[in-house]
Order: structure tokens, then sequence, then C-alpha cells
């Protein structure tokens, strides 16, 4: 999907637009042109040429760090916008970026929270999920688009990250520790599974049948199956749950593991 010739050697977190034409992703760039640090590119998806950077961290004291490991960026339904988590003044912001004009059109701070991760737009592209942590204790949250109306969707001790809103905007899954494994009282987790909560009941179902670390769910376009990363076989790879079946399928098997 990215080629070289812009140079840089790290490639992480990356966002596809829903039309498939563009992707966003950090990486650094060409030592001669002093693009020595992780920044927030744009590229084409079918080229994977370089379009621009969105996000100069070095010289921006906007963006002092972007969550470089457990935080991908998110395209709107319509393209047009990118959400993204960056450290201003020590502390977790969103950004909301116009993506044509390179320009951040709302800074959502968000003063209750810690820090802020994976962001997700609705299929209405009104509200945002993200994981939040507080207190040292990561949760699922929704926020709307001009940062009113924030609202925790779980609330326990549990951790859940990585949140991906279905397309009917009724659910959303994401990655837990939750499971008859885990019990807080001696600090024993089990390894994370994939999860599915209603927006509006806050019920929570745990995919059955999983094993090893599971991560990253993405849901099919109609909402009847989630793909998601696991290494059940030993080696990581991409799953499917289907939810008419409620069976499993491997998609990939490949040496090299999926991440």
């Amino acid at each position: 999907l990215t080629e070289k010739k812009r140079g840089g050697q790290i490639f992480l977190a990356p966002s596809l637009s829903n039309d498939g034409n563009r992707i966003a992703f950090l990486s650094n760039g060409n030592q001669k042109r002093g693009e020595l640090f992780i920044d927030l590119w744009l590229a084409d998806a079918r080229t994977g040429k370089r379009i621009k950077r969105l996000v100069e961290s070095t010289l921006n004291p906007n963006f002092e760090e972007l969550r470089l490991l457990y935080s991908q960026s998110s395209f709107s339904n319509s393209g047009r916008m990118l959400a993204f988590t960056a450290q201003r003044e020590g502390k977790d912001v969103m950004y909301l970026m116009d993506v044509a004009k390179t320009k951040v059109t709302a800074r959502i701070d968000l003063h209750s929270v810690d820090a802020i991760w994976s962001p997700v737009w609705s299929p209405d592209d009104r509200q945002i999920a993200f994981s939040g942590t507080r207190g040292g204790i990561t949760d699922i949250y929704v926020v709307d688009v001009d940062g009113k109306n924030l609202r925790q969707l779980t609330n326990d001790e549990y951790g859940d990250m990585q949140p991906a809103w279905s397309p009917d905007g009724k659910q959303i899954a994401f990655a837990t520790d939750r499971g008859p494994e885990t019990n807080l009282a001696l600090l024993k987790f089990a390894k994370w599974r994939i999860a599915v909560i209603d927006v509006q009941s806050a019920a929570i179902e745990v995919l059955p049948g999983q094993d090893g670390l599971n991560l990253n769910p993405a849901w099919s376009p109609d909402g009847r199956q989630v793909a998601f990363v696991s290494d059940r076989t030993g080696i990581p790879n991409i799953f499917l749950f289907d939810f008419n079946d409620r069976k499993h399928y491997q998609l990939t098997n490949v040496l090299g593991g999926v991440s």
C-alpha cells in the first residue's frame, strides 16, 4: 500500500477511507528533508504515493506526541474528516481535521479522561467512540463531534480498547480482558477477547469460542461478521466471526504474522 520513494522505515497504525482511495498512517520520511520523526501522513491507497504530511509533530506544540502503538486515526464515513489523538501540554487531546485543507477544525479536550485511544466515527458521523483511561482503568466512551455529551459505555475494572462501530450504529465491537479466566482479586487476567456492546442498553456479549489473544475488531459492511487478529494457532492471523452461524473462520495463514 505504501511505497518508499519518500523514504521511511517505520509504518504504523494504518487507517483506510471508506472508498478505499486514501490511507492515513504514522511514519517517518526522507532523512535529507529532515523528516526524521514519526508524523501523520496521507497516501493514495491504490498507488502507495504519499500525498502530504497531515501533522508535523516535531515543530508544533499542539502535537507533542502522536500515539504510536495503540491508537489509529479514523476517517469519517464521508471521508472528509480525520479524527486522531495527540498529546498537548502533557495530556491527551482528540483532534478533528479537514483532510483536504489539512486544517484542524476541532480540538476536544476531555478533562475527565486521562488518555484517549483509537477514536472511531459513528455511521452518521455525529459521534465518536474511543477508548479512554481514567484512574488507570480503560473503558469505552462516546462523545458528540462538538465535544459535548460525553458518555461512558463500559464502567468496570476490566480493560476495554479498540472500539469499532457497527454499520447500523447499534453496537460497538471492542477488545477486552473480561472473561471467566479473569480474577481481579488475584490479579489474574484473561487474554484479550472480542466483545460487542449495545450502545443503548450497554449490554455486553463476549463472542464465544475464542482462544489466544484477539485484537482489532472490524465489521463487515452488512454487519453480519466481525473480523479480528488472533494468535490462537500460535501465529497472529485474521479470523472472522459470523453472527448467523456463530462460527469462527480463519481468513489468512501467513507465517510472519499479521498485526
